[in-house]
Formats: C-alpha cells, structure tokens, sequence
C-alpha cells in the first residue's frame, strides 16, 4: 500500500508523538474559550481547511477534547491513504472513545479499499480487537485471515457465526467458503434454515434450501411451503413425518397455522402430538403459541383451555396467565393452590407473594390469615408497587428506605480523569451522545466506591440520566436523590401547573419514559424527555397554532410543554384516572378502549393492572404509579399509590367514545 505523506502530517509525527497531559486550566472564561475554539477546528477540519485547523489546535494542545481533533486529523489522512500517526495515537490513548472511534474507520478503510491487498489485510488483524467487534467487523476479520492463508482458521471462525443472525452481507463470502468446505456440517444449515423462517427472511432460507444436502433437502422444501401455506400440513403430514428433523418442521408450520387458524392449528397439534411426531419441546412450543394466541383472542374465556391443556402447571407462561384470568374471578382458594405449582424462583417475587397473600387473607381460616398478615407486612417494608399496595392494605406508611450515599472516593480525583473531564466537556457543548459514551468508558474503569462519587459529581451537573445509571450500575439503589432526580424542575412545575396534573406524576412519567434522556429515541421513533410520536407532537403543536420540528421536539422545555399537554388529554378522556391515561400513554387509546369495551363488571385496579395482555404496559403503569410515590415523598407533598376514585375500574363508566386516537 502507498502512504501519502503531507507536510502537515510529517509536522504531526515529529512534534506531536505523545498526547498532552498536562493539568488544564480551570478557569471558565479559559475553558468557554476552548470550547468555541474546539467547534471552529472541528468544523474546520470536516470542511478540510487543513491550514486553519492546525491553527487551532496548536492552542488547543491542553484542551480535554484535544484527542478528538488529533483523530480528525489522522481521518482526513487515512482518507488519503495514509497511516503516520496512527500508532503514537493509539499508543497514548489506549481504549479511549476517540482511539474506539480512530480504529474503526481505521479498519473499514483497511477492509473496504477495493485496492486492498494481503498486506492491507495483515495490517486489518494487526489491529482488530474481538472484543469490540461489531458483526460487519468479524466479518471483515474472517476475510483478513482468508486473504493471508489462514484459511482454516476461517473456516472456524466462520462456522462461531453461522447460526448467528442478521449478519451483515460482508458475510456472504465466508458463507460460501464455509458451504463448499469440509467443515460445513448438515444439521448446522438445518438449524440456520429454521431460524431464517422463525425470523421470516424468506429470501435467505430459500437460498439455504438450495444449498442444502441429503439427507434434509427434501424437508428443507417442505419448510418452505408450509411457511407460506402451513395450512397444506394436513396433506403433508405422512410424507414429512418421515423425513428428518420432522418435529421441528410440523412445530414452525402449527406456530404459523395456528395465527391464522387456530383451531385447525389446534386440531394438528394434538393429533400429530398424540402420533408422536413432536418431541417433548416442540410440542410445549406449540401450545405456548396457541395458548398465547387464546389469550389474546378470548381473555378470561381462555381460562377452561390453559386448565386442560396445561392441567399441571408445566408452562410458567401460561399458569401466570391461569392465575391472572382467575383473579378476574376472585377464586381465591385455587389462586392460592396454583401458586404453589409456580417455581420457587417464580412464587418468591413480590408480585406472586402479593397474590398469595390476598388469596390468604380472604379465606376463612384463622391461620391463613395471619400468614397473609406476616406476608404482607413483609411486602410493605420494600420500596415496590407491591410493597405500596401492601402498606395500603395493612394501612401503614410506605417505607422508602432512602439511604443517600457519601462520596468515599475523591470526587475531585475522579472529576480530573480524562474521561472525565472529557465528558463534562461534550456535555457543556449539549453534545449529550459523545459526553455519555466517555462517561460510560469512564465507569467502566472504575471502583464501585468512584462508581458512587461519579453518581453524585453526575448530579452536581445536574445530569439527570447519568446520575440515575451511575447510581445504579454502582448498586446505590437506594439513593433517591440520584435515582430519581427532580430534573427540569421549573418547567415541570409550569407544565403542572398550566394541566393541573399532579406534579409527581408528571414526574413519574418521564423518569419511566427516558430517564430524563432529553434526547432519547426510541426504536418506534418518541423522542425527548416525554417520548412524544413526532405525529402526536405535530398534532398537539397544531391545536396550540404552532409547528414544531424535530430539532425543537428534543428540546426539553418543549418536550415537556407537548408531552404534558397529551397526558392532560389522556387524564380528562378518563375521568382524572391516573391508572388508565397512563395505560393509554403506553399502550395507546385505541388498546386500552378495547380493553375497558370486552370488560363486563368493574375489577379492583391491581387485578385490572394485573391482567393488562401486554406485558410492557403492565410493568409500565406499576413503574409509573411506584415513581409517583416516591416523586410526592420527594417533593414534600406525599401523595397515596392510588387516590379513592383510582381503586377501581369500572368499565361502563368510563368507555371511551370514537374519538379514540393511537
């Protein structure tokens, strides 16, 4: 390979071998300074103004951010071809997020330059890390050992991936290479055809169904067709059933039947079941997915279908969902037999020992009782939505448990380490995605007790989201301050204020929603400290006569402003009940409206919430309804779990009409 070298650079190698270390100045009018300095280069650099940015970081040598700009530089100069400075750099900045950043365009030059040659793809192993490694990289790292007569070591890696799925198409080489080896092995492209339809990437399997040898070529074709027509198992049956792997290919065509036709689906199963076509596993895949399906489509009337083909309790899925459909009825003496059919690791958690207990306490059985008394009280000491109902219950005051924790490291110390103050730097810039990813490189190198003192100096800056995740991943999960910030607080209050909604709630909400992230995003596309629809915030911006852009969705003042005025309408469509707008905020209106429409009698809330079908939603208002606990205990205005109106939902009387929106 050819290195350009450029005057500039030959002056970078010479002058600027080791990265500077030096105690930076702390004065804010200095660092203000810096930062402006440190965006002109940076911009200067992407615009390739080479002259101008040298310039710049000549003053800017003591500068935290200085790294990033001498990653620029060697940017611009592997752009070129070249690699002079590229191993002082790593060797000064070690596993640094910009040395991270440096060696993977690093090694995507090395691996896409279509000029590449042996030599380039030695340099690739010289530099790659396994560690790392994303899916596009191990599959650039197989080719390098390929390309320099590794070819067997290939191979291996090759077959550590193969049932490994969404790789990337720079795979598709080493796929082949793998595919006319000796090492290919049968049952392993079986397995990688199955996945492929499980996963619904019909493309890949129908070309795995090509490659495919004896003795599964034959059921490999009968996958295929039942996967676009499971319903022509019936016909089917006594030809796949004596080929190989045939219980995995009836179990994937009864999943698929069964969401289109679940009682023909159903029909199959227990007759290829009783043949013994399925193995064990395969069959209890196959009820699980039916039995979820009668869930879904028939509620508390799937209860008679999980007692017969789940008699014994053998699905931990589908008895939860026995228990939750009998609470509906209040048969509280089987409750409390078909709990003890749940694994113990199951039946200790707080939601089940919640549930024995109140299957407990209304029995008439002096000794039931008390253990339910003993367990409940037990429950009332956490901190939980469990705990809160059980305090409610024994009429006692929730236990917070708040147990502030003290700097035991030098929080000075720590505020100097270069990642540190690297990160402080990107977040006075508003750069939120570079300042958490140093912030996290940091943590990763540190004590459990610098751990801690991050959390607290994280809170100092009134960074919201990593004082909550430093606090946790340090095991403070008891200081309330860092878990549960009163972050943005003056425009929480105005949004309160302005919606006359309960201001813990408000709270509650958007810990839940982002973890006050103010530029959080999620993979459905909310956005901000709210986690707004960008369509739902275009809305609620067009009833205000404003428009609103994504850029200003972000912006927290903003976000709150929209994100409460949505959850006020969710709150007044149901009657000022916390319980349902926030099920609707998750979930959507539309859902939860079904829900309340296929309800036939009013159910006390923690059942309601209990058998809510979707597990997100479900965990989602317990977390919410917990969080507005501890929000009011931490504003000074403490506030019930649920206030009297809350304790009960009453479906006639609070249906929703047509106007309904996601």
């Amino acid at each position: 390979m050819t290195l350009v070298i450029s005057r500039q650079l030959l002056l970078f190698a010479l002058l600027c071998t080791c990265i500077a270390t030096s105690a930076i100045s702390t004065n804010d009018e200095t660092l203000t300074a810096q930062r402006a300095l440190f965006v002109q280069t940076r911009e200067q650099w992407q615009r390739g103004d080479e002259d101008a940015a040298l310039n710049g970081m000549a003053a800017l040598k003591n500068y935290p951010l200085y790294p990033y700009l001498q990653a620029q530089q060697l940017s611009a100069a592997i752009a070129r071809g070249s690699s002079v400075g590229i191993d002082e750099f790593f060797a000064q900045q070690g596993d640094s997020v910009a040395a991270e950043q440096l060696r993977n365009q690093w090694l995507a030059f090395l691996a896409e330059n279509k000029a590449a040659d042996n030599d380039q793809w030695a340099q690739f192993l010289q530099y790659y890390r396994a560690a790392n490694a994303s899916k596009l990289q191990q599959c650039w790292f197989i080719e390098a050992l390929h390309r320099t007569d590794q070819k067997e070591q290939a191979l291996r890696e090759t077959g550590k991936i193969w049932l490994t799925t969404d790789m990337p198409d720079a795979c598709d080489s080493a796929f082949k290479r793998w595919l006319d080896s000796d090492q290919r092995n049968e049952i392993l492209v079986w397995k990688r055809l199955q996945l492929a339809l499980e996963r619904k990437q019909e493309t890949l399997a129908r070309f795995l169904a090509v490659q495919i040898r004896e003795p599964y070529k034959l059921q490999a074709e009968y996958a295929l067709l039942l996967y676009r027509e499971p319903a022509v198992l019936n016909n089917l049956l006594p030809q796949i059933a004596r080929q190989p792997e045939a219980s995995a290919t009836i179990a994937l065509a009864l999943k698929n039947f069964a969401r289109s036709d679940i009682d023909n689906a159903q029909t199959l199963w227990l007759q290829t079941k009783t043949a013994g076509q399925l193995s064990n596993e395969d069959s209890n895949a196959v009820r699980r997915e039916i039995g979820r399906l009668q869930i879904a489509l028939n509620g508390p009337d799937a209860l008679p279908w999980l007692l017969q083909f789940d008699p014994n309790g053998e699905d931990s899925y589908l008895l939860e969902w026995r228990l939750r459909l009998a609470l509906r009825n209040g048969d509280w003496p089987q409750i409390e037999q078909w709990i003890g059919l749940l694994s113990p690791e199951i039946a200790q958690t707080a939601r089940w020992n919640y549930w024995r207990a109140r299957a407990l306490a209304v029995q008439n059985d002096s000794a039931k009782q008390k253990q339910a008394a003993d367990i409940f009280a037990k429950l009332a000491k956490e901190r939980s939505y469990y705990g809160f109902l059980a305090a409610d219950l024994l009429k006692t005051n929730y236990q917070l448990n708040d147990e502030p924790i003290a700097a035991t490291a030098d929080i000075d110390t720590v505020a100097q380490l270069p990642a540190i103050l690297r990160a402080r730097e990107f977040f006075m810039l508003g750069e939120q995605l570079s300042a958490r990813r140093e912030w996290q490189s940091a943590l990763r190198a540190m004590s459990i007790a610098e751990q801690q003192t991050a959390a607290l100096l994280a809170a100092q800056w009134d960074w919201y989201d990593q004082s909550i995740r430093s606090a946790t991943q340090s095991g403070s999960l008891n200081d309330l301050r860092l878990r549960f910030p009163i972050g943005y607080r003056e425009s929480m209050v105005l949004a309160a204020k302005n919606t006359t909604l309960p201001l813990q709630w408000l709270f509650a909400i958007t810990r839940q929603e982002s973890a006050f992230m103010a530029d959080a995003r999620s993979p459905v596309g909310a956005l901000g400290l709210m986690q707004l629809m960008p369509a739902t915030a275009r809305q609620i911006a067009r009833n205000q006569h404003a428009h609103i852009s994504i850029d200003q969705l972000l912006q927290p003042e903003t976000n709150i402003r929209l994100g409460s005025t949505y959850l006020r309408d969710l709150w007044q469509r149901y009657n000022g009940n916390r319980v349902l707008a926030t099920a609707a905020y998750n979930a959507g209106p539309n859902r939860i409206g079904t829900i309340l429409r296929t309800q036939t009698s009013a159910l006390s809330t923690d059942v309601w919430v209990e058998n809510l079908p979707y597990r997100e939603t479900r965990e989602y208002v317990q977390s919410v309804l917990a969080f507005a606990v501890i929000y009011a205990q931490r504003l000074g205005q403490p506030a019930p779990l649920l206030n009297k109106s809350e304790r009960e939902i009453d479906a006639p009387a609070l249906q929703v009409g047509s106007s309904e929106k996601n």
